[in-house]
C-alpha cells in the first residue's frame, strides 16, 4: 500500500466511517432516554388513573351509606370522572402502539357507561330509593369500574413491551455500529501498516519457487541489448527516468571496486558485499560458483540471506530452469521484474578468461532491478567479484611463465 493517494483515501474513508457510526450511535441514546423518559411518565399516570378509579368506586359507594352527605360525595365523583377522563386523554397523548390505544379507548368507553349508571344511581338516591341505587352502583358500577382499571393496566404493560423492544432494537443496532467501526478501524491499521517484501530468491527452480509462494516473472536480456560497457538498453516495466529517482554514488562505485581489487583477505569479503548490497538497494547477494565436477553452481559467498539458507539450497544445475541457471549458460544478464509485494533480481554471469565461472544473483527493492545504471554498476562489480573465483585469469607470471615452456 505504498500509493499516498490510496493510503489517503482509506483513512478518509475509515474517518467518515467512524463518524457516521458514531453519530449514529449518539443519536439513537438521545431517541433511547426520549423514548425511556416518556415511558416512564406513561407508567405514572396510569398507576394514578388506577388509583383515580379505585377512589372514583368508593366515592359511588358513600352514596348508599348511612350518615354521608350525598351532596359532597356526588360533587366528589362528579370531579372524579373528569380527571379520570382527563388522565386517559393525556394517556393517549404518550402511546406508540395500536393496541395500548384500543385498550384506554375501551377504557374510555366503560367510564363513559360508569357515568350513565352513576347519574341513575344519583336519581335513586334522590327518591329514596337507596336499593335500586346500591344495585346499580355495586354490580354495573363496579363492574364498569373494574373494566376501566383493566384496560389501563393492559396499556401499560403494552407500551412497556413496546418500549423494551425498541430499547432492544436499537441497542442491537449500537453493537453492529460499534463492531463495524472497529473492524474498519482494524481492516485500515493492516492496510496502512507497511508489509515486508516477500524475498525473490532466484535461485530456485519455477517448481521451487512455485511451492514457496512466490509469483515472479522471469525477463531475459537479449545477446544484443547489452552494450559494451556493460549496459542494459531493455526497459522493463515500470522504468522511469533517471533524474526522477535515487541512483548508485559512482564515487562509491569506484571505492569499492578498488578495495575488492586489492582484497588479500578472505574475512574481508562479507564487509564489502555488504556494501556492493547497500550500493545498489539489494536486500541481499550470492556469489554462485561453478563446481565443475558436479556441473552445478554451488554459493561462494552471500549477504542478507544466512548460511542456513545456502545450506538448504545447497547448489543449482547448470541446466536449471531458472535465471541464476540461464544466466550461466547464455552468458548475459537475467532480469526479474518484482512488484508491489515481491522484490525484483538480477542475475550477472561471472566471466572470467573469457569463459562463466560463476553468476551474482542480487534481489533489489523498489523497482531497482529495472534501472539501467543499475544494470551497469552490477556488471562492474561481477567484473571484479570474477577475478575472485577459481578458473579466474592467472597472475602475469604464470602467464609469463607458460609462454617460455
Amino acid at each position: 500500500m505504498g500509493r499516498r493517494w490510496i493510503r489517503i483515501f482509506i483513512v478518509v474513508v475509515a474517518f467518515a466511517t467512524l463518524g457516521f457510526s458514531g453519530n449514529q450511535i449518539r443519536h439513537s441514546e438521545f431517541l433511547l432516554e426520549d423514548q425511556q423518559s416518556v415511558e416512564r411518565v406513561f407508567t405514572e399516570l396510569s398507576w394514578a388513573l388506577t388509583l383515580k378509579l379505585a377512589d372514583l368506586k368508593a366515592a359511588q359507594q358513600a352514596y348508599v351509606a348511612d350518615g354521608q352527605d350525598r351532596l359532597y360525595w356526588t360533587t366528589k365523583v362528579a370531579d372524579q370522572l373528569e380527571a379520570v377522563r382527563e388522565s386517559l386523554a393525556n394517556l393517549r397523548r404518550l402511546v406508540v402502539n395500536p393496541g395500548s390505544s384500543t385498550a384506554l379507548d375501551t377504557a374510555a368507553e366503560a367510564i363513559t357507561d360508569l357515568e350513565k349508571i352513576d347519574q341513575l344511581a344519583r336519581e335513586h338516591t334522590d327518591r329514596e330509593q337507596s336499593l335500586l341505587a346500591s344495585d346499580l352502583i355495586f354490580t354495573d358500577g363496579l363492574e364498569l369500574a373494574n373494566r376501566a382499571a383493566v384496560q389501563v393496566e393492559l396499556a401499560r404493560a403494552t407500551e412497556r413491551a413496546t418500549r423494551n423492544e425498541t430499547v432492544r432494537v436499537a441497542r442491537a443496532t449500537q453493537t453492529r455500529l460499534l463492531v463495524t467501526s472497529a473492524g474498519v478501524g482494524i481492516l485500515t491499521v493492516l492496510l496502512l501498516t507497511p508489509l515486508r517484501r516477500k524475498p525473490t530468491f532466484i535461485g530456485l527452480s519455477e517448481s521451487e519457487t512455485a511451492a514457496e509462494g512466490h509469483t515472479t516473472t522471469i525477463q531475459s536480456a537479449p545477446h544484443d541489448s547489452l552494450s559494451p560497457d556493460g549496459h542494459s538498453d531493455r526497459v522493463v516495466p515500470g522504468d522511469v527516468p533517471n533524474q526522477q529517482r535515487s541512483t548508485p554514488n559512482l564515487q562509491d562505485t569506484a571505492e569499492l571496486c578498488t578495495e575488492l581489487g586489492k582484497l588479500a583477505d578472505a574475512n574481508a569479503l562479507p564487509g564489502l558485499l555488504a556494501r556492493s548490497a547497500t550500493l545498489i538497494n539489494a536486500r541481499g547477494l550470492i556469489i554462485w560458483a561453478r563446481d565443475p565436477d558436479d556441473q552445478v553452481l554451488r554459493p561462494a559467498g552471500e549477504h542478507g540471506y544466512g548460511q542456513e539458507f545456502l545450506k538448504r539450497i545447497d547448489s543449482i544445475p547448470e541446466t536449471g530452469n531458472n535465471p541464476t541457471a540461464t544466466a550461466f549458460r547464455d552468458t548475459h544478464l537475467q532480469i526479474v521484474a518484482g512488484d508491489d509485494s515481491t522484490n525484483g533480481a538480477l542475475a550477472l554471469p561471472l566471466m572470467a578468461n573469457n569463459r562463466c565461472v560463476g553468476v551474482l544473483s542480487a534481489e533489489l527493492r523498489d523497482g531497482w532491478e529495472s534501472h539501467s545504471d543499475v544494470h551497469a554498476i552490477t556488471t562492474i562489480l561481477a567484473a571484479q567479484l570474477a577475478t575472485l573465483l577459481p578458473g579466474s585469469p592467472p597472475a602475469d607470471s604464470d602467464i609469463a611463465a607458460e609462454a617460455h615452456g
